[in-house]
């Protein structure tokens, strides 16, 4: 039987997905649940599996493909068909009697009609979504036929296209006249496209390499640009003393290690600190609408990770108030390892309502990072490093080395002052330095 493969439905909001890559080609073979195509939505890029066992039989969208949910994206020909196929007896051949005295059989074949081609080049074929971009950007069928494709069989995928109209907005490329040309064989290699050039050492010509944004790249880049326009950014920076929690994690690591099966990281740490403030400056968590000042009840705690290919997701920990310490340190290391490997589901990756990120774990002193929108503060973590500081005590003050770490607190003006951010900092680092991490763990 035939199985098609349908674009998934990843969460209640998303309507459409874009094709990333397809790990099997037409003709091969793939398992029931092994991973047969990735996807990206708005929110995450996500692994699909294949709903059947047998041979991927047709691929009807290509890379960079966007597709509606629920539409058929390729089909897949099971076992039962492949064997129904083979058990097709071959038709016999006439006897040689038969042939020598029937009569001749005139064959007509019926004339072809000349077919339009829709955006299509005479020997290739351009996806629905190609020949769309292309007539709103008013490209004629010859000046499409001229665009060089990196897809499967030589066809225009969209990042070509919006390679070709980069350089032609930048004047390195000429549109061909409506009439197509044959082109001239030539020897020589052809002049890069790109624009901008520069000469080797060995007096070559290298041209710049230019790469379509990622559909998450572009969400990213599109959601920073609008936290900018839309929230009055003021930032707070304080130092915490981080040596309680980094002796506790030195002498409890290995046992909780063995106990739960992921090391124990300052991360959960300081979410665990965070969300204990919060409860104490619930304003923190709360959202703008308007001119109305929306409280929210839970505290869905985001958690931005970086991605393999250095992008980056935030991940939210829905209802952190909930849990506690050892509970958010599994929940955290669960969405952080499903982030990297590309299984969130699209709930999994919205709806938060504050966010933590953390520059320390790349070595960063500290940042200052931008708010997630709709959030009114993000708090921005730097890396611990021992230092020398004074140390206060009825004796006198005297040096003594302490590992420190610098916490930054991006908050949102309209609705957080100076004073109520940075009272809520310094409730986060009052957590970090006095929580008993040994009852904890």
């Amino acid at each position: 039987m035939i199985v098609d493969v349908v674009m998934p439905k990843m969460g209640e909001s998303i309507t459409e997905g874009t094709i990333i890559e397809w790990k099997v080609g037409v003709g091969e073979t793939i398992a029931q649940d092994a991973t047969l195509l990735e996807i990206s939505t708005d929110k995450v890029d996500s692994e699909i599996p294949s709903p059947a066992s047998g041979t991927l039989q047709e691929i009807l969208f290509e890379p960079n493909a966007t597709v509606e949910v629920g539409a058929v994206i390729a089909r897949i020909a099971t076992a039962e068909e492949e064997a129904g196929e083979a058990a097709v007896p071959a038709p016999e051949e006439p006897r040689k009697e038969e042939v020598e005295t029937a009569p001749p059989v005139e064959v007509v074949k019926p004339a072809v009609p000349a077919q339009p081609t829709n955006g299509r080049s005479k020997d290739r074929y351009t996806t629905p979504l190609v020949r769309s971009m292309a007539r709103k950007e008013r490209l004629t069928d010859a000046e499409l036929a001229s665009i060089s494709g990196t897809g499967r069989e030589g066809r225009v995928t969209k990042a070509d296209l919006l390679a070709y109209l980069k350089m032609r907005k930048e004047g390195a490329v000429v549109s061909p006249p409506v009439a197509p040309v044959a082109p001239t064989p030539i020897e020589a290699p052809p002049t890069p496209p790109a624009a901008a050039q520069f000469a080797a050492p060995g007096g070559e010509r290298l041209a710049d390499e230019v790469l379509p944004m990622s559909r998450i790249r572009g969400r990213i880049a599109e959601h920073m640009r609008k936290s900018l326009d839309t929230s009055a950014h003021v930032y707070a920076v304080a130092e915490c003393d981080m040596t309680g929690a980094v002796e506790a994690r030195g002498r409890y690591g290995k046992s909780f290690l063995a106990r739960e099966g992921f090391k124990l990281t300052y991360t959960p740490m300081i979410a665990y600190a965070t969300v204990k403030a919060i409860k104490d400056f619930p304003l923190i968590n709360a959202q703008i609408d308007g001119t109305n000042i929306v409280k929210k009840r839970n505290v869905n705690l985001g958690m931005a990770v970086a991605l393999p290919d250095y992008s980056l997701i935030v991940p939210v920990v829905h209802h952190a108030e909930e849990l506690n310490f050892v509970g958010l340190a599994r929940k955290i290391a669960d969405l952080a390892e499903r982030a990297r490997g590309a299984q969130l589901q699209p709930e999994e990756a919205v709806g938060s309502t504050f966010s933590i990120t953390n520059f320390g774990v790349f070595g960063s002193l500290f940042g200052l990072p931008i708010i997630n929108q709709p959030n009114v503060a993000i708090l921005g973590v730097g890396g611990i490093k021992k230092r020398p500081v004074v140390w206060e005590s009825e004796m006198g003050d005297s040096i003594v080395v302490r590992s420190m770490m610098l916490l930054s607190l991006g908050h949102d003006h309209r609705l957080i002052d100076g004073a109520y951010g940075t009272q809520f900092l310094q409730q986060i680092i009052h957590y970090l330095q006095t929580i008993d991490w040994a009852k904890e763990f």
